[in-house]
């Protein structure tokens, strides 16, 4: 059983990696698209008074996007590594959760309003959702267990 999870852990970790790859390049091709395209649905509008504050979203958004999907790669690399040494659980991947807790608010708050980015007129509403809260919580939480099942894993050495 124990080696059946393990393996699909591994099998997991390895889709993941393939995939990160091209969410990166769609969202870099997606980018070029946006940016160099004249405005009208779905693209920013150059010509709106505002443009300054919708690039600046849009960067920002992208900028964030790119970090948490540089501290996902990282956290999938640490499992892999630490699996091929008999770990389970590394204190790397414990700092990278705590360290997704304070990104998560601005990527959610970013995704959630990228739309004034793109909307054709000056105006957008502000939007806050639950997103905000509710994503770096269960990253808390599993920041947490994570940290619990790290620190039992190294009494368990010290114990054998």
């Amino acid at each position: 059983m124990k080696n059946t999870s393990i393996k699909t852990l591994k099998i997991v970790c390895y889709v993941l990696l393939a995939l990160i790859p091209i969410l990166v390049l769609f969202n870099a091709v997606q980018s070029y698209y946006i940016l160099t395209t004249g405005s009208g649905e779905g693209v920013i509008n150059w010509d709106s008074p505002r443009i300054a504050l919708k690039v600046s979203l849009f960067f920002c958004q992208r900028v964030v996007l790119l970090a948490m999907v540089c501290l996902f790669f990282a956290f999938i690399v640490n499992i892999l590594k630490h699996l091929k040494g008999g770990t389970l659980f590394c204190r790397a991947n414990v700092v990278l959760l705590w360290v997704m807790v304070p990104v998560l608010p601005f990527y959610s708050f970013l995704n959630d309003n990228i739309n004034i980015a793109f909307s054709p007129t000056e105006h957008g509403s502000v939007v806050i959702t639950d997103n905000i809260i509710i994503y770096p919580l269960v990253v808390v939480i599993l920041a947490i267990l994570y940290k619990v099942a790290y620190d039992t894993a190294e009494e368990q050495k010290l114990t054998v």
